[in-house]
């Protein structure tokens, strides 16, 4: 104890002329955070533990509070957790990307390799300074290992505003001796890390949660649920070549029922490949709650089969060349956010089907419009047939309108975003692959028609993400094409301008509100790469810590826990596999540090193309000003049709269709250049393999 006193008064004699790094670690505010100081043991859990961090007060912050009892059981911190660093004085913002890093402890499983090995040094980025409170905060440079321990270090090499070296707290010195658990541990970490010649002077031990176990353990349910496939009844299989139209009746309202239509381009010459488009369902497991979350579950146990499922339609799109002996490999297909199995997937079949495969797609959770949608076939003889569209809208909100994604984003009670609709939706499409691998008879014959040894997937935008996800978990799909996708989820809402509209909706439903400018919001944050960003905007770190509590919330079902087990980091009973990702320069609705993020997390920098959307408008202005969609043919919805671009967009579109069929049909062994239309049309190659990743917005 008095060696203990005398530790304690000499670090105070010290801090008095200078600037500290306060400790503490039961305060999130003071830190350094995060800190498995707040943690319980759990036996339940995959990291032996669980969050166990302050509650605010229910009655005047409900929604914070709601969301901290979620975190509390959690069995870690983000594998993206924003680290907060509280001095006693302001510093010298310079130092600080130098002085404050986090090193890689030990893995407490051994379920995978892991990006980073023990005593492994991870830079930290996108930093912001709050001077009204001497506090630095910032991300990790790149997303960390699940179930590893971390340290949160700060050496002496940031310096107060009089370049002198800040100092160590009391408080941290005393735990450094003490023999708690915690601080026993954070003793025997600093005791590991060199950093000479600076010198430690504060840190903090903390563990990251399990991101992928539920969807890992939700594989495992499949095998007892049968999918029990049916074909569309009273006709399941339309000649694409005998089609006069197909209209989608879409439920878009309730009390009463509100309905639009939307005409698809069925005769248009860019459907030559296909031959006859099939429809049926089969049944998968649903895991969603009446408010389409997913009920939290520890990490350790199974999951239980649930007792309810889901008839999940599927759209099959077969080729006009002859069936295989073994049947059609088979391209499994995403469609983006707002779209439907009707919307992408058959954009993208035609070019799939000349190089050989078939295609099937399903909707998305939430997506599809109502229940009550359907769709009708009128041939070239004037016979209709309509049939149900299998709608998975849900009016959440309310209100008596179903948007085009509505049951996929959720806002409330807390805003949960996507996670629970893409854990739905890669369960869904896992129970279609095992279908596949089972059988899938198209034509009622008796033999199945799709491959099941050579299933791959595709998906563009939504699809993208969600496709991430489920080629982490699900091995027996063979190679994947993903297109405009991007991590996090949040930060795509926080930097697209087509989804700000959904952060600020978020922050405005909390309770109390957070707005801090007026009817919008202004969070001052920073893009990555940048120098320490120095804010000055009333609420503004209040309105980031939100939107970083919701990412770590929602991280289960984010495409950024899945990447690293695309390739550097194979889940067991997952090998890597080829990934080919395709993205567009000036995304303004995935924008390209998400992009860039999502691609580094994988490690497919090699196998990463990027669409120069600035060159090719340049050459044709006529093009739209955000290039998102180019895969899908630059789709716009005009009136109760579809609207195709010109000769360019036609070009840059099959052009990169190509690339990944030609990916695909090489199993994934090589990519193809994909300028090969475009400089017919344009003169120009706008296809490359960017040198360096974008990290910045381009538009």
């Amino acid at each position: 104890m008095l060696r203990l006193l005398a530790v304690a008064l000499l670090a105070r004699s010290l801090a008095a002329a200078g600037t500290t790094v306060l400790f503490d670690p039961s305060t999130p505010e003071t830190g350094p955070f995060p800190t498995d100081f707040l943690t319980l043991p759990d036996p339940l859990q995959k990291s032996g533990l669980r969050i166990d961090i302050p509650v605010p007060d229910c009655a005047s912050q409900y929604t914070a509070c709601q969301e901290a009892g979620l975190a509390d059981q959690l069995d870690g911190f983000s594998i993206r957790a924003r680290v907060r660093v509280r001095f006693s004085a302001d510093v010298n913002t310079a130092t600080l990307p130098g002085g404050v890093f986090l090193v890689a402890l030990d893995n407490l499983t051994t379920d995978e390799p892991g990006i980073y090995k023990p005593g492994d040094r991870i830079p930290i980025d996108q930093p912001v300074y709050d001077p009204s409170t001497h506090t630095l905060y910032a991300k990790p440079n790149n997303v960390l290992d699940q179930h590893r321990r971390y340290a949160l270090v700060v050496t002496d090499a940031v310096k107060d505003t009089s370049g002198a070296a800040v100092a160590s707290d009391a408080a941290y010195l005393a735990c450094l001796q003490a023999a708690t658990p915690y601080c026993a541990s954070l003793a025997r970490a600093v005791s590991g890390i060199a950093v000479a010649p600076q010198k430690i002077v504060a840190a903090s031990v903390f563990t990251t949660m399990s991101a992928t176990t539920w969807l890992e353990h939700a594989r495992l349910i499949l095998d007892y649920v049968p999918p029990a496939p049916l074909l569309a009844q009273p006709q399941s299989t339309f000649v694409i070549s005998n089609l006069a139209s197909l209209v989608l009746h879409e439920q878009v309202g309730t009390n009463p029922p509100a309905f639009v239509d939307l005409s698809l381009p069925v005769t248009s010459p860019i459907v030559t490949g296909l031959d006859r488009l099939v429809i049926g369902s089969y049944i998968s497991p649903s895991f969603l709650e009446q408010d389409q979350t997913i009920r939290p579950a520890p990490t350790l146990p199974q999951l239980a089969v649930p007792t309810s499922a889901n008839q999940v339609y599927f759209n099959a799109l077969l080729p006009s060349t002859p069936k295989p002996a073994a049947g059609y490999p088979v391209v499994i297909f995403g469609h983006g956010l707002g779209d439907s199995r009707f919307g992408g997937p058959t954009a993208v079949a035609p070019t799939l089907a000349r190089a050989g495969f078939a295609t099937i797609a399903i909707n998305a959770v939430g997506h599809g419009f109502g229940p009550l949608s359907t769709v009708t076939f009128v041939d070239k003889s004037g016979n209709s047939t309509t049939l149900y569209a299998g709608g998975r809208g849900v009016d959440l909100n309310g209100d008596g309108i179903i948007d085009p994604d509505e049951g996929c984003t959720v806002f409330t009670p807390v805003a949960f975003g996507t996670r629970d609709c893409f854990r739905q939706t890669v369960v869904d499409l896992m129970q279609l692959a095992r279908l596949i691998r089972q059988g899938l008879d198209l034509d009622g014959d008796g033999i199945p028609d799709l491959d099941p040894a050579h299933i791959y997937y595709a998906g563009d935008s939504l699809g993208s993400i969600y496709g991430a996800m489920l080629m982490a978990v699900e091995p027996t799909v063979r190679a994947a094409a993903l297109n405009v996708g991007g991590a996090t989820t949040v930060d795509i809402a926080r930097w697209s301008p087509a989804y700000r509209s959904l952060a600020t909706e978020t922050l405005q439903v909390r309770v109390p509100p957070l707005l801090n400018q007026g009817n919008t919001y202004n969070e001052d944050y920073v893009l990555p790469g940048q120098p320490v960003k120095v804010t000055t905007v009333p609420g503004a770190i209040a309105i980031q810590n939100v939107f970083e509590m919701l990412e770590w919330l929602g991280i289960q079902g984010d495409p950024i826990a899945f990447a690293p087990h695309l390739k550097p980091s194979p889940l067991a009973g997952a090998p890597a596999r080829p990934v080919l990702i395709q993205f567009a320069r000036g995304d303004q609705s995935v924008p390209n540090p998400a992009n860039s993020l999502l691609v580094e997390a994988a490690g497919l920098q090699a196998n990463t193309w990027m669409y120069q959307h600035d060159l090719a408008r340049a050459q044709d202005p006529n093009l739209p000003v955000n290039p998102h969609p180019f895969l899908v043919f630059f789709v716009e919805l005009g009136g109760s049709g579809i609207q195709l671009p010109d000769a360019a967009g036609l070009a840059i579109s099959l052009d990169a269709q190509q690339q990944i069929a030609g990916f695909l049909s090489a199993d994934g062994a090589s990519i193809p250049d994909p300028n090969a239309l475009v400089r017919l049309v344009l003169g120009i190659r706008v296809f490359e393999i960017p040198p360096v990743l974008p990290l910045d917005l381009g538009f």
